[in-house]
Parts: C-alpha cells; sequence; structure tokens
C-alpha cells in the first residue's frame, strides 16, 4: 500500500508540474499584445481633429484658374536628314485673360519669333493671333475669338504691400504641369533690374520656366502682375532660392491698351538726334555751355 501511495503522489506532482507548464504558456508568460497580469498599462489617444478654416487661397484659384491659359509658341525647322521642313514647339509659356473678347496678356519673349501661336485652355486648342507685342517692357497681347474664355479683373499693384500675399498660377515646364499654384508673398516692389526699363514686384513664390506670362493674383482674386523672369544659381555663385520677378500690372495696363487699340505702344517722342555737348558751366564768347546738341532731326517728326 505504501509503494503505490508513493506512487500517486509521484504522478500527481508531475502532473502539477504538467498543468502549470501548460498554464504559463497559454497565459501565463506575457505574450505579444499581452501586458502583464497586475502591471500598469497605458492607453493613447488620438487628437483632436481641429475644426479648420477654409484658405482664401482656394477661392482664389477656383475663380481665376479658369482664365490661366498656356501659350506654345511654334516655328518652322529645315531638316537636314529629309530635306523637309517640319513644325516645332520653339517655346512655350502662360497667359492670362484680360477682356470678353478673347484678349490675352503674356510675356514678348514667350511669342517672340513665332510662324503660328496656340492657346490651350482646359484641355482644348485654340489658334492665338499677336495682336501686338512691346519688347522693352517684354510684354505681348494674342486674341483668341469665339472661345468664351473667362476674363479677369485688373487690380491696382501701387496698393500692394511687402508682405501681402501673392499666388502664381501658370504652367510651369509646359503642359505636364498645367494650372499649376504656387504661393508666397510679396518680397519687395519697385525693385530695379538690370537690362529692364520695368520696376518689377518681387515675390517669393515659385516661378519657373513657364510661368512666364501666367498671372501674380492677390486674395481678391485680382490680377496684380505678369510673372516675367526669376533668377537662378550658377556654378561657382551662391545659392539663390525664391527670387522671382513679376511686373506690375499698373505698367502693364496702359502698354496692353495701347496694343489692343493700335497694335503697339505709343510712346511720347521728339523725333530728334542728340549729342552731348562736354564744355563749359557757362558759356562766352567762343565757349559752348556744357548741355546737348540736336544733330539731326526725324523727316516730318514731332520737332520738324
Amino acid at each position: 500500500m505504501r509503494k503505490n501511495w508513493l506512487g500517486y503522489m509521484a504522478v500527481g506532482a508531475v502532473c502539477a508540474m504538467l498543468g502549470a507548464a501548460i498554464a504559463q504558456g497559454a497565459g501565463g508568460a506575457p505574450q505579444a499584445g499581452q501586458g502583464l497580469v497586475g502591471a500598469a498599462s497605458a492607453e493613447g489617444s488620438f487628437v483632436p481633429v481641429l475644426p479648420g478654416a477654409e484658405s482664401p487661397i482656394a477661392q482664389v484659384v477656383d475663380t481665376v484658374l479658369p482664365c490661366v491659359v498656356g501659350v506654345s509658341n511654334r516655328g518652322t525647322r529645315y531638316r537636314l536628314i529629309n530635306g523637309r521642313s517640319e513644325t516645332v514647339e520653339q517655346a512655350s509659356g502662360s497667359g492670362v485673360v484680360i477682356s470678353e473678347q478673347g484678349h490675352i496678356v503674356t510675356n514678348h519673349h514667350v511669342v517672340e519669333n513665332a510662324s503660328a501661336i496656340t492657346v490651350i485652355a482646359h484641355g482644348q486648342q485654340y489658334e492665338a493671333e499677336l495682336v501686338g507685342v512691346d519688347p522693352l517692357t517684354d510684354l505681348a497681347v494674342l486674341q483668341v475669338k469665339d472661345a468664351a474664355l473667362p476674363a479677369v479683373t485688373m487690380g491696382d499693384s501701387d496698393a500692394e504691400r511687402v508682405g501681402n500675399w501673392a499666388i502664381v498660377i501658370g504652367n510651369p515646364l509646359g503642359q505636364q504641369f498645367a494650372d499649376t499654384v504656387t504661393v508666397g508673398i510679396i518680397s519687395g516692389v519697385n525693385r530695379e533690374i538690370e537690362d529692364s526699363v520695368v520696376k518689377m514686384i518681387q515675390t517669393d513664390a515659385a516661378i519657373n520656366q513657364g510661368n512666364s506670362g501666367g498671372g501674380l493674383f492677390n486674395t481678391k482674386g485680382e490680377l496684380i502682375g505678369i510673372p516675367s523672369m526669376k533668377f537662378y544659381s550658377a556654378i561657382g555663385q551662391a545659392s539663390i532660392e525664391g527670387i522671382g520677378m513679376a511686373i506690375p500690372i499698373n505698367v502693364a495696363k496702359p502698354i496692353v491698351q495701347s496694343i489692343i487699340a493700335k497694335g503697339y505702344m505709343v510712346r511720347p517722342r521728339i523725333g530728334v538726334g542728340i549729342a552731348t555737348i562736354e564744355g563749359a558751366d557757362e558759356g562766352g564768347p567762343g565757349v559752348l555751355p556744357a548741355g546737348v546738341f540736336v544733330n539731326t532731326v526725324e523727316r516730318g517728326g514731332p520737332a520738324d
């Protein structure tokens, strides 16, 4: 009997050990995703969703985007391989519709030397007429008739201040990135740029090749400038970022109006040729005073 009792005790001990091992494997030891029994556990939470505010930029884009178009400058190229001429795209840029008659303002350098000009508006292509250009200010006016394109309202660029929002809309790098919107601020006004007679609006909104001739807008959706150039880094120069220039719309208005009316910009002139006289401060017998000398007069000109 004693041997049997000891045997029973041994069997019981083994069963107890196996039971403990099974319990530990099933739930006694911490498994992935489980915490220790009795230990403190932390539960995370999502931060609250803010009510947000609708951006004025989105409202401007919804309003004026249909007025911004792509401009393709096409020319003829002779191919030596087959001895034939073909029509190719020489340059591309952007434009803004400014009248109900389909007049479009863009840059002169976008349409320079074009044999044909195509305007791309929302997937549709239109042949455009070149109304006139003003190379001095780098402005040009096109016209697309019978296209019913919406026109923007021109603002007052003189009223804009440094720090105001600046919204640029155009087609950087061509139609692949058509209707691209970039946003920044007006970084400077009345900037004097080398080789330009126009005092520019400076902005840090991104302006790239293809944005030329597009629109610089304020938060009212008014056209306040025509993006015309950007500064970039050359090899060996310091890095340049966010310096773009736009022709103020107050400069462009009279030029555009003159081109639409006459086909060119009408500027005051005298019609004479002059030479500088390096003379004395005061003239006298046999002494020429400092000044200018009229050496030619244009026949039929204002001074004739």
